[in-house]
């Protein structure tokens, strides 16, 4: 339920550092925002006046590059939400993300990111990035997909015939 995603969150924030953001996978029904917005107090953050939430579309990359220079500055939390929604743009955002990182930011500052799954979104970004899921997925086949994509076709390659027909009987059946 939420308070095991909120000890999740909680965990990935102690690891999460001025230039490490934490990255949601969206899935249905979930919302990072709230999560954070729980989070918050406990690392001394006031969610109302200290954690600014943007939801990117048209327009709002000014919004999001200021409230970035202030979070920078003043140590607060900013999310970005679905970020898969101005692809182009994020290659600004890496660039500023480097910035930040050359000029040193508060120690306070964190950065979150929201987006559905997308091949648009810069590897630089993701490589950086603390990624979570709300929703693990239910039922064995929806975990064995997902156990698969952990491994690289090279892997996959290696291992032996058995192997593999038991991998793809459990993953497709």
């Amino acid at each position: 339920g939420t308070s095991s995603f909120q000890d999740i969150l909680s965990s990935s924030l102690s690891e999460s550092t001025t230039t490490t953001p934490i990255f949601f996978i969206l899935s249905p029904g979930a919302n990072p925002v709230k999560e954070c917005e729980q989070v918050a107090p406990s690392l001394g953050i006031d969610p109302v006046k200290q954690f600014h939430n943007v939801a990117l579309g048209q327009g709002q990359d000014v919004i999001a590059m200021n409230k970035l220079e202030l979070g920078h500055k003043e140590g607060h939390w900013v999310m970005l939400q679905n970020i898969h929604l101005m692809p182009k743009w994020l290659l600004e955002l890496e660039k500023k993300l480097d910035e930040f990182a050359l000029e040193g930011s508060n120690p306070s500052f964190r950065l979150f990111l929201s987006a559905e799954p997308s091949n648009q979104i810069p590897i630089g970004i993701l490589e950086r990035s603390i990624k979570l899921t709300n929703e693990p997925p239910q039922g064995l086949k929806p975990n064995m997909k997902r156990a698969f994509t952990f491994f690289s076709r090279e892997q996959i390659e290696r291992f032996d015939a058995k192997v593999k027909t038991i991998l793809f009987a459990l993953c497709y059946y």
